[in-house]
């Protein structure tokens, strides 16, 4: 106690007491003051957070699945749908030559014509030797009748009617052979005689094409030939933009030794022949019919995982997040499949809400689903966005095998 009274009557040390015992006071003032206040504040962030809970409102849309063709883009050519090298089959001179390089002929129409020399003649001493032959062959007969003539000797008769025969034959067909002419329908592409060349027995006179059907021919990978069948629709664009459709007529059961790819066919209608052999073509040929959804691009994101999906609606309008796998894409959107056959699909706000969380719905009026593409290949959207997308989705953007080979398994509108 005398302690106490002593220090305050030291004016410097009651002074220090004062303050000090001020300050103390000061700063439990402060921390009471924030332990009344902490309390209020919570509570209000957990209203505010359920408020803003209750008023997330998304967009939404009612979307249907199609029917849809997936299809293998093959990059392929035109070629002729036959090609046959006229030949000689007699030596001589070219005498005649009744249609030029380019023109179309019809079957049976001479292309080139062979001097005949001396083979009519020949034809007309065949046919004076055979009368010969049968002229002493009835006689033979007759003698052998009343028991005149050997057997040896009716042998030798029967052996001279049948040579006799023989070169009759054969002096029609050299006069038949004097003419070259064309098999089937088509068109006289190159000419590799002139008028007074002398050719001999089996060299080239004319080269005809076949042009109607003409082919769209590719090589499709053996992961992909399983799934074509002969006798599909399908099409191909050509190198200048225009389209054209036929069906697939062949499929080759034997892989291309070096590539292991698969010849394929389409053979197109070419009545008129507008379409010429050797054009560059990307070929769609059908691989099979799904159920998918046509959305817009930006409508897909990727889970945790790095799936490929988009956000949906419940019955009770709870986000769900469902895996789709990309189909095709093209101008209108992408198409997907995966989806619910018939799907709420969240348009706006979908990067805003989480998966089971409860939301208010604003339904937009259906845009009008186009009706899925079954085996056009124009309008088809391949630039870096589209590949960049597929890559997301898993889906390879793959290169040709060989010039003609197949590329990605990607149908497009």
């Amino acid at each position: 106690m005398n302690f106490l009274l002593s220090f305050w009557r030291q004016r410097n040390y009651r002074i220090a007491a004062i303050v000090a015992l001020l300050a103390i006071v000061w700063l439990l003032s402060g921390v009471l003051s924030a332990g009344r206040d902490a309390a209020p504040q919570i509570n209000g962030a957990a209203s505010t957070k359920r408020a803003a809970a209750e008023n997330i409102s998304v967009r939404a849309r009612r979307i249907e699945a199609q029917p849809y063709t997936t299809r293998v883009i093959v990059n392929s050519r035109t070629e002729e749908n036959r090609s046959v090298q006229l030949r000689a089959e007699l030596d001589g001179v070219i005498a005649a030559l009744p249609v030029s390089e380019g023109e179309r002929v019809a079957a049976g129409d001479v292309i080139c014509e062979i001097a005949a020399e001396d083979r009519p003649e020949k034809l007309a001493r065949a046919r004076a030797t055979l009368r010969k032959a049968e002229l002493d062959y009835a006689g033979a007969k007759k003698l052998q009748g009343r028991g005149l003539q050997s057997e040896a000797a009716m042998a030798q008769q029967e052996v001279n009617l049948a040579i006799a025969r023989a070169e009759l034959k054969r002096a029609q067909v050299d006069v038949k052979n004097l003419r070259i002419r064309a098999p089937f329908d088509g068109l006289v592409n190159r000419r590799a005689v002139e008028l007074g060349d002398f050719v001999r027995r089996g060299e080239e006179c004319a080269t005809l094409l076949d042009l109607n059907p003409i082919l769209i021919v590719g090589e499709v990978s053996e992961s992909q030939v399983a799934s074509l069948q002969p006798g599909k629709q399908a099409s191909a664009q050509l190198q200048q933009g225009q389209l054209v459709e036929g069906r697939l007529r062949y499929v080759s059961q034997q892989a291309h030794p070096v590539t292991r790819a698969y010849r394929v066919e389409v053979a197109v209608p070419n009545a008129d022949g507008a379409l010429r052999s050797g054009i560059s073509a990307r070929m769609a040929l059908p691989t099979g019919d799904v159920l998918a959804h046509r959305i817009n691009a930006s409508l897909l994101t990727l889970d945790d995982r790095g799936q490929l999906g988009v956000r949906i609606l419940d019955e009770e309008h709870r986000v769900q997040f469902v895996n789709v796998r990309l189909v095709s894409d093209d101008s209108s959107g992408v198409w997907v499949a995966g989806l619910p056959a018939q799907s709420l699909l969240i348009t706006v706000g979908q990067e805003y809400v989480s998966e089971g969380e409860q939301v208010a719905v604003e339904l937009e009026e259906s845009a009008g689903d186009l009706p899925a593409p079954v085996s056009r290949v124009d309008g088809e959207s391949r630039g870096y966005g589209a590949d960049l997308l597929k890559a997301s989705a898993g889906v390879g953007v793959k290169q040709p095998d060989v010039p003609s080979g197949a590329v990605a398994q990607e149908p497009v509108q």
